[in-house]
């Protein structure tokens, strides 16, 4: 290792044993980072329920107990852990602190929190404590991070109207899935899977995530209710403590019986869940990505998706669109499906899922810490 080579901090506090999208974009990282850059040193700071996520020569790993959104990251970030003023310091969920000695590096996903706050908070009283932190972190990093990672050109696009300033910093990177996200070796053995995990055989349209405000999942069970077969069901896959809602509604517009639940699935469940799906519904209102259609076309899984711009962007033509938050429009792409060749439609979605890759994702950051390094030194000299 290269003792005058800046040394790469990165924020891996959102590995946490079952990780969320954003965690499983720092795992992706941090897993790939230290091996294309062996000459460089790593220190992630970690959840202390993961404590080291990695085993590498060049990475060390420093538990910190503090949680990674709590008010130390954003009022005190230098008291997480040891920087120095050549390090490059990553934080990656939007947010940036203050008083940091070293250059920084943060991916923004989206900027709903500064937007539409209410697309991500729908509780008016949890939404008015938690904005003002999410706001002061979110456009400290817009104005002062020494480079910005943007997830698509998207959420580069909103970044930029709300300040233009930055846009020389910002640079854009994709991300990617898991190697295990591709189309079923055997579809009769996924199939089956699927059949056991559902307790049925019948066909059905895939539902993933939290069920938060942006995500327009009861638009999704509105559009069911509107267009949907005898025989065909909607899968939930979320968290039952969030979910209640949506049964409620899917009752109240007389399909209950065929919407349901599952509340817990392994990843590999999940790639089964998806390989049988006869399409995956994604009509959020706004995104910064949406990994999950990437999932899904890699499985081989059609997708229908609203046209907020990022998951145009990220389908690239190989799935179907409906308008943002139009209930009749998604009914009839859901109907319109079932007309289209579906073996095209998939072969459409693997050729897309495949433009993406984690190495490229890690690749591309890498060149970023490496500008951040370079343009800190200039300003030292």
């Amino acid at each position: 290792m290269n003792p005058d080579s800046p040394r790469f901090v990165i924020d891996a506090r959102y590995v946490e044993p079952k990780p969320s999208g954003i965690g499983r974009y720092v795992e992706a990282l941090v897993e790939r980072l230290p091996a294309q850059a062996p000459q460089s040193c790593f220190e992630l700071w970690t959840h202390p329920a993961r404590p080291t996520p990695v085993s590498l020569p060049n990475v060390t790993c420093r538990p910190v107990t503090a949680p990674s959104d709590g008010l130390r990251t954003l009022l005190t970030p230098s008291l997480l852990g040891r920087l120095n003023r050549q390090d490059v310091a990553h934080f990656p969920f939007s947010i940036l602190g203050r008083g940091l000695p070293c250059a920084t590096v943060v991916t923004v996903h989206d900027l709903m929190w500064l937007e539409q706050p209410e697309l991500v908070e729908g509780r008016p009283l949890m939404r008015r404590i938690r904005r003002p932190y999410y706001h002061r972190g979110v456009m400290w990093a817009l104005q002062h991070a020494t480079r910005l990672i943007a997830v698509s050109e998207a959420t580069r696009a909103r970044m930029l109207a709300v300040a233009p300033d930055c846009e020389p910093r910002v640079r854009v990177t994709y991300n990617a899935v898991d190697a295990r996200f591709r189309p079923a070796p055997s579809p009769a053995a996924a199939f089956a899977r699927a059949a056991e995990l559902l307790g049925s055989a019948a066909p059905y349209y895939l539902l993933v995530g939290k069920n938060e405000p942006y995500k327009g999942h009861a638009l999704a069970i509105a559009a069911f209710a509107k267009s949907a077969q005898e025989d065909e069901r909607l899968v939930l896959v979320q968290r039952a403590s969030g979910s209640r809602g949506l049964l409620e509604l899917a009752e109240r517009l007389g399909v209950g019986e065929r919407v349901q639940l599952l509340p817990a699935v392994t990843g590999d469940d999940l790639v089964t869940l998806l390989q049988a799906a006869r399409a995956l519904l994604q009509p959020s209102i706004v995104e910064g990505f949406g990994i999950p259609v990437l999932e899904a076309m890699a499985c081989g899984c059609p997708v229908i998706a609203s046209d907020a711009p990022a998951l145009v962007e990220v389908s690239g033509g190989a799935g179907l669109h409906a308008a943002v938050g139009d209930a009749a429009a998604l009914a009839a792409t859901i109907t319109l499906l079932r007309s289209q060749d579906r073996e095209r439609l998939r072969e459409r979605g693997i050729a897309r899922a495949a433009q993406f890759s984690w190495e490229r994702t890690a690749a591309e950051t890498l060149a970023v810490y490496r500008e951040a390094a370079d343009e800190r030194a200039r300003s030292a000299a």
